[in-house]
């Protein structure tokens, strides 16, 4: 059961323009039976148009850990 959230979305719209980021937790089962999570920071950038919102663009990065720290290469 793939599970999908952003417990610390963060939200701003101006006029037609709305942008969306925050850190990413998805949750899942692998094919070997193993549960795992996973972290990621994400930005989501929206446009009305016609009434309804769409997404023009995504930008998400890994890896992250659970505190919001983007890990650095070494």
């Amino acid at each position: 059961e793939f599970r999908w959230d952003i417990p610390d979305l963060h939200l701003r719209i101006v006029g037609d323009i709305a942008i969306g980021w925050g850190l990413h937790r998805s949750r899942d089962t692998g094919p070997d039976g193993i549960r795992f999570e996973e972290w990621s920071r994400g930005t989501h950038v929206c446009e009305r148009r016609d009434g309804r919102w769409q997404m023009i663009h995504q930008h998400l990065a890994y890896p992250i850990d659970t505190d919001g720290h983007a890990h650095t290469a070494r």
